[in-house]
């Protein structure tokens, strides 16, 4: 996920570069022109690779529960077409984008359809003669015959051939193990006519429409009526010419469409989307295999959208018991040419499992038994659940996994339990509720979810469970909806990440090729082969030290700058051992110690004894714990105000320690930037923006005054420390009598000694203790803070400084490439060091390293502040060295 981020972000500034620096006709010749187009369309492509959404493919048997879950899943179940016979008869793309957070409902907001390429018309007519001479073949038609079949020519999107094949080899006897493939052929060519006598192709076409006309385009011929038409009955409409496609011309052309795409907008309250990437998922409900009428074309759009999907939830549908669904599914997956195995992107639903075929008599051992159910019994004793999870787990089970299937990637699924639970919106047609026959299954679901909850939790006991106790847990919560979303946020940003990086190498490769195109362009061009690479290697090495100076104090600030024991406020000449923590601690006593309670309490001392009669009267002495509180308060707070600014001292001491290396490393720069090298770096291409760059690089006090920043924004918000929770921290017990009070008891030895002058002393000790805590506690968080906010600093500094472009724009500064030589040398070296240091690098070395290579950059820190500039530039642009 980081790697895909981070080639996105290089595409970005790789574009933006060339973007600043678009060529007109006075600027170069076409042929650099057109590089220059060329580049910017394949980093497009590499962006738009990398930054694409999450494909999540839903395939199955017909019936088996896609639509009307997947529009559970959205939060709009009747968002797709449903039915208890087969229904869907187009793929499905829907674009899932999270929707603004005071959203209450997920929303349409688009709708469209797209039909086939005539390329992809061809491919389609292919691929059902070939399906065909399969089936011709198998049922009895000589193999000459077929082989003729199969090398029939077919170029043009036109069944004609195939139709004349059909009259001459496939009728009488044959007619009827083929009327599936018959019909299929028949209606390609009755839509194929449809389009002719609308008056104009739809090949290729997309266009915009409303809910009823995407039904048109979805729902296959005679669903809605609640029966599917006879085979034998052509799909043909009348449709004036010229006219914008209607629902009849969209039904008559169905075979040739090829997706309908739908965007809905999801708000967090639904499902949270923010957490991919994008804030998008993709979704491609495919329609149902094993349909009488149509299996070779679902066959054929199911394979054409397989190639772009990183997670493929297959559904099983426990109403219908295994099928051989999954060998479909696979040689669908071999088809599409995918180079991932397909165990690796699967994720395993056994839908409509309130429906699983299996009686309550059946269960009720399960479920009454004394002794907790266990795996082995609970699948022996009900052998479809058996033979389900069994095709679940061979789908998601990899050979090199063996016998451990991850269950993590199994899930019991049920629309009409999720319904019941609470994943309905609040507004629902009549027409959905009695097409899905709500009234009766939604409490069967629920009477189910009781019986397979109650042995889900039994089932917890057994060790050897698998996670199948989970499985009927999650089923019985909600249908298991909550646990689909996990496994889905879990499978796509590991599998699916990796996938969309190995799909993504190929744009890669396209751009940086296309780059280096455009750097021999704009050198050949500008009459100048290559830039003066002496003067690159030096300012390359000394800007590479500069940065490492910035680098190893943001490394360092994350302990450095905790560690009161070693941080020295003031100055240098401080005495060794001055340290924060010391001045602190010695700051603290002799606040606490110079209380004018303590002189006035030794003042009543008598041989050594506080002498209760000097207490009456008149006195000044504390006798109640609580009249020390008011100086411990005070004391506090002055600390807290001391310590903040010696905080700040002992910060501005910690970035002197850096001052000289970034001098030195400055003044090593200035050694080859001389001043009309500083001149051209500020009169090119974004000068000054690179010229306040480079200087804020030399410099520390600015970061020094961030410091200060922080620090006086934080006592702004905190203010001092509250004072109840003081007197949570106050050493001794509000409302107390201390021992010499004069009403104090005076009976023992015991109480004879509290009354010592130690113990005077001992009160001091803790008095002083619990101030140094509260002020340690205060330095600690005020440590916390600078650290964090110099590290967060110079790291966005280091970020800028990295990307801006400083690095090629000094070189050629130095190097002598200004606009009066031509711009495009310029844009030449500049592009060439911004690509080196990318994923579009076209140095295939660098690329390998899996981080982009070592590029100009280290791993750049967080840096020092500035205590004056060696690149000076007043107002005048005065001297630079």
């Amino acid at each position: 996920m980081g790697e895909l981020t981070r080639c996105a972000s290089d595409a970005t500034g790789l574009i933006e570069l060339l973007t600043r620096h678009q060529l007109g006709d006075g600027d170069s010749d076409i042929t650099v022109r057109q590089a220059q187009r060329r580049a910017l369309e394949a980093l497009h492509r590499a962006r738009e690779s990398a930054q694409a959404p999450f494909s999540i493919g839903l395939t199955g048997e017909m019936s088996a529960g896609k639509s009307l879950l997947l529009g559970v899943l959205l939060g709009m179940p009747e968002l797709l077409p449903v039915g208890e016979e087969a229904v869907t008869g187009n793929v499905t793309l829907i674009h899932a984008k999270a929707a603004p957070p005071q959203t209450r409902e997920s929303f349409e907001s688009a709708v469209r359809v797209e039909y086939f390429s005539p390329a992809q018309t061809v491919e389609y007519v292919q691929h059902l003669r070939n399906e065909m001479a399969d089936q011709a073949e198998a049922a009895g038609l000589d193999h000459r015959v077929a082989e003729q079949l199969r090398h029939l020519p077919l170029h043009e999107p036109d069944c004609g051939e195939l139709i004349r094949f059909r009259d001459t080899y496939l009728g009488g006897a044959l007619a009827r193990p083929l009327a599936g493939v018959l019909q299929e052929l028949r209606s390609v060519d009755a839509a194929l006519a449809a389009m002719r006598e609308y008056g104009r192709s739809l090949l290729g076409v997309t266009a915009e429409l409303d809910h009823e006309l995407a039904r048109a385009a979805l729902v296959l011929p005679g669903a809605d009526e609640g029966r599917l038409r006879d085979p034998r009955a052509g799909w043909t409409a009348h449709t004036a010419v010229g006219t914008a496609p209607s629902a009849a011309l969209l039904r008559a052309t169905l075979p040739l469409i090829r997706r309908v795409v739908r965007e809905i907008q999801v708000p967090p309250s639904v499902w949270d989307l923010t957490a991919f990437p994008g804030a998008e998922l993709r979704f491609l409900d495919f329609p149902g295999l094993n349909s009488d009428f149509s299996a070779v074309r679902d066959q054929y759009v199911c394979g054409a959208e397989m190639h772009s999907v990183h997670s493929l939830l297959i559904l099983l549908n426990a109403g219908g018991g295994a099928k051989d669904t999954p060998r479909r599914i696979v040689r669908m997956w071999h088809a599409a040419q995918r180079s991932d195995a397909m165990e690796d992107s699967v994720i395993a639903l056994i839908s409509r499992f309130h429906d699983l075929r299996v009686s309550e008599a059946v269960m009720d051992p399960f479920v009454r038994a004394e002794e907790s159910p266990t795996r082995e019994r609970l699948l022996s004793g009900v052998p479809v659940l058996r033979d389900l999870l069994a095709s679940a787990e061979r789908l998601v089970t990899s050979p090199r996994q063996g016998l451990q299937a991850p269950g993590d990637r199994i899930v019991f699924t049920s629309a009409m339990r999720a319904l019941s639970a609470g994943h309905r919106p609040e507004r629902i047609g009549k027409d959905f509720v009695d097409k899905c026959d709500l009234e009766n299954q939604l409490p069967r679901a629920d009477r189910w979810a009781d019986i397979w909850g109650g042995i889900g939790r039994r089932l917890a006991a057994d060790p050897l469970a698998g996670g199948l106790d989970r499985m009927l847990s999650d089923f019985a919560r909600d249908g298991g909806v909550e646990r689909l979303r996990q496994c889905l946020g879990a499978h796509v940003t590991r599998h699916g990440a990796a996938l969309q990086l190995r799909r993504f190498a190929g744009h890669r490769v396209a751009a940086s090729d296309s780059l280096r195109d455009l750097h021999t362009a704009l050198e050949a061009y500008a009459g100048r082969s290559r830039i003066d690479h002496r003067a690159e290697t030096e300012v390359r090495r000394r800007l590479i030290a500069l940065q490492s100076v910035w680098s190893d104090v943001r490394e360092r600030a994350a302990t450095e700058l905790l560690d009161a024991r070693r941080l020295h406020p003031g100055g240098t000449g401080d005495p060794p051992g001055a340290t924060l923590f010391g001045e602190l601690e010695r700051d603290t006593a002799e606040r606490v110690y110079t209380w004018r309670s303590w002189r006035s309490l030794l003042d009543t001392v008598h041989d050594e004894h506080v002498d209760p009669r000097r207490l009456h009267g008149g006195h000044s002495a504390p006798v109640r714990t609580e009249e020390f509180f008011a100086e411990f308060r005070d004391s506090c707070h002055e600390s807290e105000t001391a310590g903040a600014a010696r905080l700040l001292s002992a910060v501005e001491a910690w970035l002197l320690t850096y001052q000289q290396d970034v001098m030195a490393r400055a003044r090593e720069l200035g050694t080859v930037v001389t001043q009309e090298a500083f001149e051209r770096l500020r009169s090119g291409p974004d000068g000054d923006r690179l010229v306040a760059l480079l200087r804020r690089a030399t410099t520390l006090q600015w970061l020094r005054d961030e410091a200060e920043k922080a620090l006086r924004d934080n006592e702004s918000a905190d203010g001092q420390t509250d004072e109840t929770e003081l007197r949570e921290h106050f050493p001794l017990r509000i409302g107390h009598m201390l021992p010499w009070h004069p009403d104090s008891p005076f009976d023992t030895v015991a109480d004879s000694a509290a009354r010592h002058q130690t113990a005077i002393a001992r009160h001091r000790r803790e008095m002083a203790a619990m101030v140094l805590r509260q002020s340690l506690a205060g330095l600690v968080r005020r440590q916390r803070l600078v650290a964090a906010h110099l590290q967060s600093e110079v790291g966005s500094f280091l970020t800028e400084f990295q990307q801006a472009a400083l690095a090629g724009a000094l070189i050629t500064a130095v190097a002598g490439a200004t606009d009066g030589d031509d711009g495009l040398t310029v844009l030449a070296e500049q592009l060439r060091l911004r690509a080196r240091d990318s994923a579009y690098t076209w140095q295939p070395s660098l690329w390998g390293t899996g981080s982009g290579g070592p590029g100009l950059w280290p791993d750049a820190g967080t840096g020092p502040a500035e205590h004056g500039s060696v690149f000076h530039m007043g107002t005048d642009g005065g001297d630079v060295r």
